[in-house]
């Protein structure tokens, strides 16, 4: 039972929603829901009551089905690898497997400034990922620290990219895209026909994705809404990903430390990301949320 005599209180209140989930809301800050059993990824998300997070049609816990497309549940962030990222290739699928992977030993803390969930994932080739998930009061960020440590006999392949997933209303006609690149490059021809800085119009035309060279961060701003949105992290690389379909209508930003097209492209490239045996790496990923005038 919630004390009601903590509502409004600077602390905050973490509810276990069922097995698959933990709410965690904090007092003028950004609300999220993570999954456990997609490893503690970041499902539906708020700030100061408006929803940022794009929820996929399978819904943000995401159902069992062959095909990622189909699994996938959206939310503010999925994380994809740790054996693939992009296209499917070397014999594992569309993003690799980590959103699909269960949280263990999920611990939560609270505290004046900030509510914090840590929990571990374990990869079945021997990368144990070490994450924790916090979210600030009175100040709209979120922030996801990520420890992958190689706990197996050999050299990982380990790219990684976090699909931070933005929808209506702050992902709605008028929007507008920025970052700190200095150079934008569209993965294909689908891309290089249009401008990655606007919203478009609903369409049934595919998926558009360009790589946002050099930058650190990118940011979403919806002027009619008086909000916007920034996406920073220690990755090398970043990536815009739009969905113009009815129905669907989504912007992800995409921090990430390899391409979008799949491990054996990388690999050929000399750029495919691994974790030595007995090695770690630490990534890190934080959202934040302002109102604008």
């Amino acid at each position: 039972m919630i004390d009601r005599r903590r509502i409004g209180h600077r602390d905050q209140v973490v509810l276990v929603t069922g097995e698959s989930m933990v709410d965690v809301r904090v007092l003028r800050g950004i609300d999220i829901r993570l999954h456990p059993r997609r490893g503690l990824d970041i499902g539906a998300a708020w700030f100061r009551g408006v929803p940022l997070a794009w929820i996929a049609p399978a819904g943000e816990g995401g159902r069992t089905a062959a095909d990622w497309r189909e699994a996938w549940g959206g939310g503010l962030v999925t994380t994809c690898g740790l054996d693939n990222v992009g296209a499917p290739s070397e014999g594992i699928g569309l993003h690799g497997t980590f959103t699909f992977l269960p949280a263990r030993d999920v611990e939560t803390e609270r505290s004046d400034a900030a509510a914090v969930v840590r929990a571990f994932v374990d990869e079945p080739r021997g990368l144990r990922v070490e994450r924790t998930v916090s979210t600030a009061v009175d100040t709209g960020r979120v922030e996801i620290h990520d420890r992958v440590v190689n706990q197996a006999e050999t050299p990982l392949e380990a790219p990684q990219l976090y699909h931070a997933n933005l929808g209506w209303p702050l992902w709605d006609s008028g929007a507008t895209v920025a970052s700190d690149a200095h150079e934008v490059r569209p993965r294909d021809d689908d891309a290089a026909r249009h401008d990655w800085r606007r919203a478009p119009e609903p369409s049934d035309e595919p998926e558009r994705v360009w790589e946002h060279v050099g930058a650190s961060r990118a940011s979403v701003t919806n002027e009619r809404l008086g909000l916007q949105v920034t996406v920073e992290s220690d990755m090398p690389r970043l990536w815009q990903w739009i969905d113009p379909k009815p129905g669907v209508y989504a912007l992800a930003l995409e921090p990430a430390n390899c391409s979008v097209l799949g491990r054996a492209h990388d690999r050929a490239e000399g750029r495919l990301p691994f974790v030595g045996r007995g090695e770690e790496r630490t990534t890190r990923i934080v959202i934040t949320a302002v109102e604008v005038a």
